[in-house]
């Protein structure tokens, strides 16, 4: 066979199975065209329950996300109550001068202040 004519031969039968997937293709779109619309047409009340049900879905999680809501609040205000009630022990221990973190600092403060003290003091009576 001469080359020509077996590419008009491929050319046919890719022309061939190009027409037969295309048949395939629509059959099975317009199979599930049907499928889709018989079964909303079969059973029109499917639409309405899924409507109830997403309605009733949402009402349950709205009261779910406010009761979410007022547990969040109520923990928040505990925490900041206990918070406080922290701020107010550790400074009642500072104005009486028995926190231990801020007494180290301290007394190494109060040296400092003194030996600078001291240095102005010497200044002052050796430059008379």
């Amino acid at each position: 066979m001469p080359p020509v004519h077996r590419d008009r031969e491929k050319k046919e039968s890719v022309a061939e199975e190009m027409e037969v997937e295309d048949q395939e293709h629509e059959a099975s779109s317009s199979e599930e065209e049907e499928s889709d619309s018989s079964s909303v047409s079969e059973d029109g009340d499917t639409s309405e329950m899924d409507e109830e049900d997403c309605e009733r879905r949402r009402t349950e999680c709205l009261d779910e996300m406010s009761n979410l809501e007022k547990q969040f609040s109520s923990l928040k205000d505990q925490l900041y109550r206990e918070r406080l009630s922290q701020v107010n022990c550790k400074l009642a221990e500072v104005e009486a001068g028995r926190a231990a973190e801020y007494l180290d600092p301290l007394a190494v403060l109060l040296e400092n202040m003194q030996g600078f003290t001291d240095v102005l003091l010497w200044h002052k009576h050796g430059s008379i």
